[in-house]
């Protein structure tokens, strides 16, 4: 495929990074594999690296969908790594993200390193060591503080009976310091400083397909949490791309595709920045989209006429509907029906849902059938536990409150808990 034309040449004599994140290599969405599209995406992207004489990347986390991908989610990456090798002097900088395993990011780094690949899966003690120079410190161009998805054991020491302000206090507090520690430790270089992070800043727009990144959504920060010393922050997490300052400086680069049918209508990009003697600039160049999704909100007398427009897409690939029935009554087999009429279509439906709240095993869960429902909380331990907590009238605000913040600090330590790799 042909990258978006409308661009910047590259200046003479400019360092040109790429910023992109959020891949989720091994994706489902209901059980549907999104390997097509992250191969059409790769290879693009491959295309726009040597078009657009592209020095470095910058891959800010999730680079897998889950801590234990699938094999043919880690061949894709492998896939990617020794492509861009073979092209050309493009160097890769990876950071893990909350969804990967840092410990399986890491493991191979020295044998990675010799392909121009450096991955940051732990944070580094000694904050000198997270500074990587490209494209060498012989010749520095331009700094990365590579600071990824920050754990627990990162940003604070715990103790028994802190409650939930004191903890969001802490966390906050751990980010904080962390990138002061970094921007510190490149403050004698002359060249412009780009840090990392995968984290949520407030007042980014978000979407389904994420999960809270730090206890509760307790580690939320803001865009004045990095210093001004950073030319640019290079974020992910979100996947909606945006600025979350106003002078554009600290990014989301979003996903390059679709993840959940709630981003069928989002414009999905990678952002160029180019390193000159005058600063930095940088812009987007948008994604094609390689396989449509997109809701369709009607009612029972509408439905047949609210899917045939999707009969006439043409694409790559065939693209894929989320039908919602507004006033579906429970006991009609809605999935039958649809499946009836979107039979020999040019689309696929992968998801029926009722548009009124359905009570499922005693919970309240809007616009899902009872399966999809139950698949959903098997997910989401902290809702279940809020859900019993809430079972239990003898029990006072501030015990509830103590109770869930305890709660989610274990289901934080479990999804971290992870041996390190020696170096």
């Amino acid at each position: 495929m042909t990258p978006h034309q409308n661009i910047f040449a590259k200046p003479v004599g400019s360092y040109r990074l790429l910023h992109t994140a959020d891949w989720h290599l091994g994706k489902l969405l209901n059980d549907q594999s999104r390997d097509e599209e992250h191969t059409q995406f790769l290879a693009w992207l491959l295309d726009v690296v040597k078009e657009r004489e592209v020095d470095a990347i910058i891959l800010a986390g999730d680079v897998f969908d889950s801590a234990n991908p699938p094999q043919s989610a880690l061949g894709r990456y492998y896939d990617f790594v020794s492509a861009l090798f073979r092209q050309g002097n493009c160097a890769l900088a990876v950071i893990s993200g909350n969804h990967d395993s840092a410990a399986q990011l890491e493991a191979p780094r020295r044998a990675l390193h010799a392909l121009n690949v450096h991955v940051t899966g732990f944070l580094a003690e000694n904050p000198q060591q997270r500074i990587l120079i490209l494209p060498d410190e012989s010749n520095p161009r331009v700094a990365i503080a590579m600071l990824p998805f920050l754990r627990d054991r990162d940003l604070r020491v715990g103790k028994a009976g802190e409650g939930a302000d004191e903890i969001r206090d802490q966390i906050v507090a751990g980010i904080k310091n962390r990138y002061e520690e970094a921007a510190k430790a490149a403050q004698d270089l002359t060249c412009p400083v780009i840090a990392t992070g995968h984290l949520t800043v407030v007042g980014a727009s978000t979407s389904d397909s994420e999960r809270d990144i730090h206890i509760g959504g307790l580690g939320a920060v803001t865009s004045d949490s990095f210093p001004a010393a950073f030319s640019y922050v290079a974020l992910g997490h979100l996947h909606r791309p945006q600025a979350t300052d106003g002078a554009g400086r600290v990014r989301y680069a979003g996903s390059p595709i679709a993840l959940s049918f709630s981003e069928a209508e989002d414009a999905k990009e990678i952002r160029i920045l180019d390193v000159t003697d005058a600063g930095l600039d940088h812009y987007s160049i948008p994604i094609p989209i390689f396989r449509k999704l997109s809701q369709v909100r009607t009612t029972q007398a509408g439905l047949e006429k609210a899917l045939a427009p999707f009969d006439t897409v043409i694409g790559d690939l065939r693209p894929w509907l989320e039908v919602v029935v507004e006033d579906a009554a429970l006991e009609e087999d809605l999935v039958e029906r649809v499946r009836s009429l979107s039979e020999g279509k040019a689309f696929d439906v992968l998801k029926v849902l009722r548009g009124k709240s359905a009570p499922i095993i005693g919970m309240t869960v809007g616009e899902a059938t009872d399966d999809e429902a139950i698949e959903s909380l098997l997910d989401q331990p902290v809702r279940v536990f809020e859900h019993l907590l809430g079972e239990h009238e003898q029990l006072s605000e501030e015990e509830i409150g103590s109770l869930k913040t305890a709660f989610a600090v274990l289901v934080d330590l479990d999804k971290q808990s992870e041996p390190s790799v020696s170096p």
